[in-house]
């Protein structure tokens, strides 16, 4: 039976400050957004605020009468994302996530779809979609599900926004339409089954190095990652990642063919955990 249920899983998992709580439902609440109240979306949590609105009912739908709307929207010298998210008891294992979108990109804004799988609030599976080319009409989007345990699900959660959350460009502003699950997982990720506790940056190695280096890190849950390398001086010089990542251990390539011989410093942010090490270019 669909209760209250407490609102906390994609959007903290993206690092927002949503938490409400809120009647959801087995399924995909509103998949179709045909339900509004007041010119709010019903079943959905947004980031409307009394000073600014990020997400209105359109009529330009895929099929229906209505689709969603987020618009990047200004106040008191910032922008700020339009953020659509929902949390809804689910005990299904569908191999895909999908739905249809418009989208305008300003400066290479992104549209961000997240889609989470959760066992006692543990993410058990999951998947992304990013995108920065421009749509003038509806495209399927497809997500694949990624599992890392065989566990069945008890909830899932949905988050719709574009990036960066903060200060996107206006203009930026996507259409949402007739989302909902397919297929049937068969199978689990064998290689992180073994979901790291932790979140860790190792360092590099080798280390001095001349001209490219490994860096490996882990994280313990659906995060948005950001491994960036700056010189003493406190210069980006070179961002090797910035995307959502599932949880899972992670080796990346640093190349420095371009810079010169000297001290630099590589910091990762991933949820709360931010951790910078040094690296050492010798040529």
């Amino acid at each position: 039976m669909c209760k209250k249920y407490l609102y906390n899983l994609i959007i903290k998992t993206l690092g927002l400050t949503i938490l409400v709580s809120s009647i959801v439902w087995c399924q995909i609440p509103n998949p179709g957004f045909e339900n509004w109240a007041n010119g709010e979306l019903e079943n959905w949590q947004t980031n409307i605020t009394a000073q600014f609105s990020t997400v209105t009912q359109s009529t330009n739908a895929h099929s229906g009468s209505y689709s969603v709307k987020g618009t990047v929207a200004s106040f008191s010298g910032f922008s700020f994302a339009p953020v659509i998210a929902t949390s809804f008891p689910f005990t299904e294992k569908p191999s895909d996530f999908s739905g249809y979108y418009e989208f305008t990109s300003v400066s290479s804004d992104t549209l961000l779809i997240a889609i989470a799988l959760y066992k006692n609030n543990n993410a058990i599976g999951g998947g992304i979609f990013q995108s920065t080319a421009n749509i003038s009409s509806y495209t399927q989007f497809n997500i694949p599900i990624i599992y890392v345990s065989s566990d069945v699900p008890d909830s899932a959660g949905i988050s719709i926004s574009i990036i960066p959350f903060l200060n996107p460009h206006s203009g930026s502003e996507y259409f949402i339409d007739d989302l909902s699950f397919s297929g049937n997982a068969t199978s689990v990720n064998e290689g992180n089954l073994q979901v790291p506790l932790v979140y860790e940056l190792k360092q590099n190695y080798p280390n001095p190095f001349n001209p490219s280096t490994t860096i490996e890190y882990q994280i313990p849950k659906l995060s948005h990652v950001s491994l960036i390398v700056y010189d003493v001086f406190g210069n980006q010089v070179s961002v090797i990642v910035n995307e959502v990542k599932q949880a899972g251990k992670y080796s990346v390539n640093f190349n420095a063919a371009n810079l010169a011989s000297g001290v630099y410093f590589y910091k990762i942010e991933a949820g709360n955990y931010v951790q910078t090490k040094k690296l050492i270019v010798l040529k």
